[in-house]
């Protein structure tokens, strides 16, 4: 699921899986209009993402990029983005990736099992050819990452790429390998001169939003996240089981874990 220039959308208690591409993202278009405010008026902004599972992006597929097992992607100049107590697991990357001049907040999120990099900011020079760099704002409070079967050694917690510089608070965030061990809260992929430019404050914050300590938010999530935590399918309870015992993988296809269901009529 993806929002494509929207405002003002909730989307919550969702179980999203198997994409061939994002499984829940915010997008649109990058410029539209002259200004900076203008493009961001342009594409999606105030979107809120909660309690959602988003697992097992499918790898080497269909998609004509090649692998592409990607959790959320949000587009250029997207603003007002929360990101509140959602699970991410099995995906290679993008949980999320935020593009150039985004503005979001990850508050109580558990990834677990990324592949190469959880959370990203990317500001492409390619895809700004020809118009000024915007700083992107990121705040990430009380989150935690686990790595497991599928997590590439030393997997930081963020990573800067791209060309573009990001203003980021951080605090209260775990970030752990597959048998808890630390992992660093910071990497690169790509020597620019992008900037990560610490904040003491939060840079974007939604008021009056309930934060649990990031020790708390692995049992919260995994006993509420996702479509129907009273009514659970298999697949569900599947994912959140392998999750809890630090189980599962990265998969290609569906048919290496299930068939697609056929759910009767309710």
């Amino acid at each position: 699921i993806s929002t494509v220039g929207a405002h003002n959308v909730i989307i919550d208690h969702n179980s999203f899986s198997w994409g061939i591409d994002e499984n829940m993202s915010a997008s649109g278009p990058r410029f539209t209009g002259k200004t900076v405010e203008e493009w961001r008026n342009g594409t999606s902004r105030n979107i809120s993402f909660s309690y959602n599972l988003a697992a097992e992006g499918l790898a080497d597929t269909s998609h004509p990029k090649g692998e592409h097992s990607k959790g959320s992607l949000i587009h250029d100049n997207a603003t007002g983005i929360l990101f509140y107590r959602n699970i991410w697991a099995h995906n290679v990357e993008r949980s999320p990736l935020i593009k150039g001049g985004a503005k979001a907040a990850m508050v109580n999120n558990l990834i677990y099992d990324p592949g190469k990099r959880a959370m990203h900011y990317n500001l492409m020079a390619l895809e700004w050819v020809g118009q000024p760099y915007v700083i992107g704002e990121m705040t990430a409070v009380g989150n935690v990452l686990r790595g497991g079967p599928s997590t590439d050694a030393g997997l930081p917690f963020l990573m800067l790429g791209g060309d573009g510089d990001l203003r980021y608070h951080a605090r209260d965030n775990i970030a752990v390998d597959k048998f808890g061990n630390p992992l660093p809260m910071f990497g690169r992929y790509g020597e620019t001169r992008a900037r990560l430019i610490r904040a003491k404050k939060p840079v974007i914050w939604p008021e009056g939003i309930d934060v649990l300590a990031s020790r708390d938010v692995e049992t919260h999530v995994l006993a509420n996240a996702g479509a129907r935590p009273w009514d659970r399918d298999a697949d569900d309870i599947r994912v959140l089981f392998f999750i809890a015992e630090g189980r599962g993988k990265i998969i290609d296809d569906e048919t290496e874990v299930r068939a697609y269901p056929s759910p009767k009529t309710t």
